[in-house]
């Protein structure tokens, strides 16, 4: 049986959680013993992008891990697509809280299943597309992972969804609608 691809996109500051899913995977592969795993985590450019490649050596992932650096886009696509699973280890605070993360549309654009800490933006995109766990808690992202790596038709259901609900009702053509109608009783009340 090959790898199961854990995938991540974004900026790596100490905002972002990546620490969380370093966490995670040494939990999913040290505890759990699920070895069988590979994250592959695309972005950089963030300040703590040097402390978690630290904290991964430090950890024992360093061959379960690849930080990839900035990559292009058609580089960024292929390697969403060949992950299993896609993690956005936002954590909860008043930010993230309030904020839709392009990486949660990146996964479901690709029909990603996702797994999440539970925070309100996420559930309000996401939708089904997502599993939802306690908000920084990364024993409970590492445990979704495994269940989700035990169970291939939820995995391509969730994409399924997450894609549907891109094409339906989050591509720019909805999103446009709705953004030219809050302008519009913005300007209507001046």
């Amino acid at each position: 049986m090959g790898k199961t691809i854990i995938g991540y996109v974004g900026v790596m500051g100490p905002q972002d959680g990546v620490d969380y899913l370093l966490r995670a995977l040494h939990h999913l592969i040290h505890d759990l013993g699920r070895t069988q795993v590979f994250g592959v985590l695309i972005g950089g450019f963030g300040s703590a992008q040097l402390a978690l490649k630290r904290l991964a050596t430090e950890l024992g992932l360093d061959d379960h891990v690849w930080f990839t650096g900035w990559v292009s886009d058609t580089d960024l696509i292929r390697c969403i697509a060949s992950a299993d699973i896609c993690v956005d280890p936002d954590p909860s605070n008043p930010f993230n809280d309030q904020s839709t993360m392009i990486k949660m549309l990146q996964y479901m654009a690709q029909a990603k299943p996702i797994v999440a800490f539970d925070l309100p933006e996420h559930r309000f995109t996401a939708q089904d597309a997502a599993v939802y766990v306690k908000s920084n808690d990364e024993r409970a992202l590492a445990r979704a992972i495994a269940d989700l790596m035990d169970d291939a038709p939820r995995r391509k259901a969730m994409g399924a969804f997450g894609l549907r609900r891109i094409k339906s009702e989050l591509a720019w053509d909805y999103s446009a609608q709705n953004l030219v109608a809050a302008y519009r009783r913005l300007l209507a009340k001046t």
